[in-house]
Formats: C-alpha cells, structure tokens, sequence
C-alpha cells in the first residue's frame, strides 16, 4: 500500500506537466480542524477547477488522481 505523501508528490507532478497545481489545507487552518486535510486543483490562471464544492480544499485524494489521470 501507498502513502499518502507518495501519492501527492506523484499526483502533484502530473498535474505540473499539466498545467496545474495541487494544493492542500493549510496545516494551522480552522479549515482543517473541522473537515480534515482536503485538496485543490488550481490551473494556470489561478481558478479552482476541483476541491471547492462545499469548502475550500472539499476534494479527496481519490478525486485528485482521477481528475489527473481524465485530464
């Protein structure tokens, strides 16, 4: 089984070869106390394309590798 911190470094890098980039809840936010640790995918103008459905940083990592693996 994977970690967790191989599955972002090897998701961060395919979305830097494709134009994005991944970021993570803050580890002294509010935010993460009550959701957990979740995920954005930023593109290259700065607007999220995944992880803002209900709160900032909603997606899963489960979510952020098959947006990488579709796009």
């Amino acid at each position: 089984m994977i970690d967790v911190t191989t599955r972002e470094y090897a998701v961060r890098r395919s979305l830097q070869k494709q134009g994005y980039s991944l970021r993570k809840t803050p580890a002294r936010s509010k935010e993460r106390e009550a959701f957990g640790v979740g995920y954005m995918v930023i593109d290259d103008r700065n607007t999220v394309v995944l992880g803002a459905n209900n709160h900032p940083h909603s997606a899963t990592i489960d979510e952020v590798e098959a947006f990488a693996d579709a796009a």
